[in-house]
């Protein structure tokens, strides 16, 4: 038997054993008697989200989908006179002539859009109707070639705003009604009469003089008279940004942007880092961007050198396009970019062979000739003071407020 050098244990077996029990003082945890209230800054919106579903005496009710529906809905005499409006806009733009069918020719069909139109008191202000062609029933190198036209991209409206804001230019905007029945068309395309509004030879058909919404090409047909037309009076385009135009005489400038409607598509969520940057001219946001990056990348230096890239593509882009319009000067000097990441910075700026970045594609690599170039240059800027982290992070409201304002953003409350 194995022997130790403790000493033996004794116990008393004559008296019992005493139990001894820890009482625990517990703490119940503190509750606030502070009562929550909405933020001053939410409140105007509340009440302006009420207004769009509160319509005041008119009660909300759906847009009719169809001519049949228009007709039978209780308010059928609104929705008649907006078509009258529609097809009289048409006969002052002669868009069509009333011709007999050829043989073998099928025409495109058509339909009644209806729209109610919501004013800033939340009531009903107008009723429209659009006649739209079923331009998907069209035939490429049959019934149309080319479709693509260009539209001014929201950066541009936003630097030119910026620039008449800071030399305190005039600013005049205008809206062109029903603006594709101006554009003529090449091809010949017969469509079936508009229903309501059919001639007593109810079997012609319509041949198309000028383009209507609905057909392929109706917005390139649009632009491209809209582009001679402004040409013919002195305006010259900006090769950067095909949907501006300058004219100047003498000390007289003018400068004319063309913007059409456009959608935005929204894609799914995965697990690609997201890239973010923003330009600020004057004092205010110009152009920005927060996308996924097409590739998945391993760590932050990567992301953000992507990120980069894309930043300095845009950079480049708003030099050419500023310094086209002659009217800024200081934009002959390079452009400052920002960026809160030290290794993104370094590889931006000299080749740096690593294990972590040897696969990243050579595309990407641009930036280091752009720097070269003497059209940009990238600085160190801290975290907290990156104005585009709102981009791409959630943060803390004071921290969102100071980046906001920096983006010449304000609440509407600021305002009041």
């Amino acid at each position: 038997m194995p022997q130790t050098n403790q000493a033996p244990i004794l116990m008393d077996t004559d008296k019992p054993v005493e139990t001894l029990t820890q009482v625990e003082n517990v703490t119940e945890p503190r509750r606030t008697s502070r009562v929550t209230r909405t933020p001053a800054r939410y409140l105007n919106l509340h009440e302006n989200v009420q207004k769009l579903f509160v319509h005041g005496d008119n009660d909300y009710r759906d847009d009719p989908s169809t001519y049949e529906e228009a007709m039978s809905n209780i308010d059928s005499f609104k929705w008649l006179e907006a078509m009258k409006s529609e097809i009289d806009s048409m006969s002052e733009n002669q868009v069509w002539d009333l011709v007999d069918p050829l043989e073998g020719i099928v025409p495109i069909g058509n339909e009644w859009v209806f729209k109610r139109k919501i004013g800033a008191d939340g009531k009903v202000e107008t009723y429209k109707a659009r006649l739209v062609a079923k331009g998907y029933c069209q035939r490429q190198g049959v019934d149309y070639e080319e479709t693509f036209s260009p539209v001014a991209m929201l950066k541009s409206i936003r630097i030119m705003l910026a620039i008449a804001a800071h030399y305190d230019y005039e600013v005049w905007q205008m809206d062109v009604k029903t603006a594709f029945l101006n554009g003529h068309i090449e091809e010949d395309i017969f469509m079936d009469q508009p229903r309501g509004f059919e001639s007593k030879d109810k079997s012609k058909v319509c041949k198309l003089k000028s383009s209507i919404y609905g057909l392929k090409q109706a917005s390139r047909s649009w632009n491209r008279r809209f582009d001679e037309a402004v040409k013919s009076f002195g305006f010259i385009k900006n090769e950067d940004e095909p949907c501006v135009y300058k004219k100047a005489s003498g000390s007289m400038i003018a400068f004319l942007v063309l913007y059409v409607d456009d959608i935005l598509l929204i894609d799914v969520d995965d697990k690609k880092s997201i890239s973010g940057y923003i330009f600020t001219c004057n004092g205010g946001a110009v152009s920005c961007k927060s996308s996924k990056q097409e590739t998945t990348t391993n760590f932050t230096t990567e992301a953000e050198y992507i990120a980069a890239f894309d930043t300095v593509k845009d950079a480049v882009w708003i030099r050419k396009f500023v310094t086209e319009l002659g009217v800024v000067p200081s934009i002959s000097l390079l452009v400052e970019l920002y960026c809160d990441n030290t290794g993104a910075i370094a590889h931006a700026k000299e080749p740096r062979s690593h294990q972590k970045s040897k696969h990243i594609e050579r595309r990407y690599h641009i930036i280091r000739e752009i720097i070269r170039r003497g059209n940009v240059a990238v600085q160190k800027v801290a975290s907290a003071d990156n104005v585009a982290d709102p981009l791409t992070k959630a943060m803390m409201q004071q921290q969102l407020d100071k980046h906001l304002e920096k983006m010449g953003l304000r609440y509407c409350t600021e305002w009041l």
